[in-house]
């Protein structure tokens, strides 16, 4: 997943974005929310394709369920 780059925006399966990359971490990417200051982790296993931003193999209500 090396084309997952900071910044990027990322995307539920939905169309929602969801927030920011901060990092990748081992297995996860690292991001952030619009308002929260904290991190959070998603499991690269959920990243459905990589294009100009990260698109997610989960809809936004799947996800949240998962942080």
């Amino acid at each position: 997943m090396n084309e997952i780059t900071q910044g990027m925006p990322i995307f539920c399966a939905d169309g929602i974005q969801h927030g920011t990359v901060v990092e990748i971490d081992r297995d996860y990417i690292r991001m952030r929310l619009p308002d929260d200051t904290r991190d959070h982790f998603i499991p690269l296993d959920t990243v459905a394709h990589v294009e100009d931003a990260v698109h997610l193999k989960l809809n936004h209500h799947d996800l949240l369920a998962t942080l």
